[in-house]
């Protein structure tokens, strides 16, 4: 079993990575630590399970996720995270991730789940959920709105009307299943896809 490990912090693939050499039963081909040489060393080793994060300082959200799905649908994915809301959890395992493991889990654990992953002979429905992504124009409105403008004022800095910046922001209410502003800035922070400060 091949294995493609991600995450920003080297100790924690190189973690993984001493505890499967130690078992000697799967072959770590790669630790990457930034989005870049985790696509080259994806499309050059072409692991059977890649073990990722899903937040880090350089890529929010399932950016990571939706380049494997679109371009190596075959590959099995397990997320390695200390995240534990379970809208994010039940998120992830919709977009098509085989497994979420939390980080205050041991490796022992993780192994374990990897395995059964592995083993199951059961595919996911991959699909790309258009609840997880901000267009560029909405994270404009989204950081306007973490600043706590109005629409009459972030009309102003984008050149538009309130009108029109009323719309946007009722849409992405809805798109994000949110009811007023706050609500919304929490949720896309909880998802990775902003930051709170």
């Amino acid at each position: 079993m091949k294995i493609l490990l991600y995450d920003d912090h080297p100790f924690v693939t190189e973690a993984i990575t001493s505890y499967i050499n130690v078992l000697g039963e799967m072959q770590v081909v790669g630790m990457c630590h930034t989005v870049e040489d985790f696509k080259v060393k994806l499309a050059n080793t072409k692991p059977d399970i890649v073990i990722s994060d899903v937040l880090s300082d350089e890529d929010a959200g399932f950016t990571v996720f939706y380049y494997i799905l679109e371009h190596f649908p075959k590959i099995k994915i397990v997320a390695y995270t200390s995240i534990s809301s379970s809208f994010i959890i039940h998120s992830l395992l919709d977009l098509g991730v085989h497994e979420v493991v939390n980080k205050r889990e041991n490796i022992a654990t993780l192994i374990d789940k990897v395995k059964q992953v592995y083993e199951s002979s059961t595919s996911k429905n991959y699909k790309v959920v258009d609840l997880l992504t901000l267009t560029p124009r909405e994270k404009q409105i989204v950081d306007f709105l973490k600043l706590g403008l109005v629409a009459k004022e972030i009309a102003v800095e984008l050149g538009t009307s309130p009108h029109t910046i009323n719309n946007q922001k009722n849409a992405l209410l809805e798109k994000f299943g949110c009811t007023n502003s706050t609500e919304l800035i929490v949720k896309l922070s909880q998802m990775g896809l902003v930051g709170l400060v």
